[in-house]
């Protein structure tokens, strides 16, 4: 029987009611100068109704575990592994669409047409840049009708729902409907895009560093629409981003990506008081804010492998301060260090005692 786990929010997130299900992401690429494994081996259960951030460093195989999970990685990248999508009502599936005996969905086995109507039926993503995201020709309105036409959805119906997505994301309807994306501003632009991804009403929601090119106090306010949205829609949200701190009073949970791989996840109460991991520990060292003392700050040193040349042993062993001969020779699995936490480190009680930092308003004391 699944269990109920409060949140910093109060909500009751079930720890084994899944959404999502993936084992052994991987994606590669061939190239002149080899292989490059961009997503090496990545699994990770997502819980229905939680919101969960996953982070790391540019390069670190975010936006192609975002890209995974909806089955959109772009040739010539080879996608393999295992995908499950758990509906909460099989019945209400998109046509053509089908469960196994588990009542479950196999996303890397369905057809083209298939996955077309999973993406925005099922599960939705919001990708960078919502600059770039819109037809610079066609008004706002135009974007919704012809999504929703091109689904075979009532229009009207689907229409009505859009207008209760931007009064939760404080737009006026009537008027960015009427405009031209360039009549916009960044975060106008934005909240319309997120309202168009959940105007199907999809059971999760993608996020793909969707405020990185907004400024702080607009990425502050929509993070703040984003904890109401789900709420009223009842909503999974995966948030991606490099921005720890920023997604750090959103989540429920945390999961950070190194090299191509998870090497720790939990509640994001543990990670950010107490992470196992020393790529975490530095990451979270290295995190300026307000009033940072400066002489605490560190930055992570050495440089994130090239993907076609992954080290062997522990992916972060060359620039970590407690690797000893078996971080070199052996690749740890995650390994349960508390209850609802796991780190992919053979020390991390050493790796607390080591790499030390303190948490400063901003980052997690202000929101949990």
């Amino acid at each position: 029987m699944a269990t109920e786990e409060p949140t910093q929010y109060g909500r009751q997130v079930s720890t084994e009611d899944h959404i999502l299900e993936v084992e052994d992401a991987t994606v590669r690429f061939d190239l002149d100068r080899g292989q490059s494994t961009v997503l090496d081996h990545a699994s990770l259960d997502i819980r229905r109704n939680e919101i969960i951030g996953i982070v790391g460093e540019s390069g670190s195989g975010k936006s192609m575990f975002a890209a995974s999970l909806l089955d959109v990685v772009e040739d010539p990248g080879l996608l393999t592994g295992e995908i499950t999508y758990y509906p909460e009502n099989p019945k209400t599936l998109p046509q053509g669409i089908t469960t196994d005996a588990d009542g479950a969905v196999k996303i890397l086995d369905l057809n083209k047409e298939q996955k077309r109507r999973y993406r925005w039926e099922e599960a939705a993503m919001v990708f960078q840049g919502a600059m770039s995201s819109f037809n610079p020709t066609m008004k706002i309105g135009a974007h919704f009708k012809e999504t929703i036409r091109a689904h075979n959805a009532d229009l009207d119906e689907r229409m009505t729902h859009a207008r209760d997505l931007f009064d939760a994301l404080h737009l006026d309807a009537d008027r960015v409907f009427g405009s031209y994306p360039h009549e916009l501003s960044g975060g106008m632009k934005q909240r319309a895009l997120i309202a168009l991804s959940l105007v199907l009403e999809p059971e999760m929601l993608v996020m793909d560093e969707p405020t990185a090119a907004l400024d702080m106090l607009m990425q502050r306010s929509i993070i703040a629409m984003l904890r109401e949205l789900q709420d009223e829609f009842e909503l999974t949200i995966l948030f991606i981003t490099h921005d720890l701190p920023l997604v750090a009073g959103l989540a429920d949970r945390l999961a950070v990506l190194y090299a191509f791989e998870f090497v720790e996840v939990g509640s994001a109460y543990k990670v950010l008081k107490n992470a196992s991991h020393p790529y975490t520990r530095a990451l979270l060292r290295s995190l300026p804010s307000i009033d940072s003392v400066v002489e605490e700050m560190q930055p992570i040193e050495g440089a994130a492998p090239d993907p076609v040349s992954i080290p062997s042993g522990c992916r972060y062993h060359p620039r970590c301060p407690i690797a000893d001969e078996q971080c070199t020779v052996e690749d740890p699995d995650l390994m349960d260090v508390e209850d609802e936490q796991v780190a992919a480190c053979f020390y991390p009680e050493e790796s607390r005692e080591t790499i030390t930092y303190s948490l400063h308003s901003g980052v997690v004391e202000e929101d949990m």
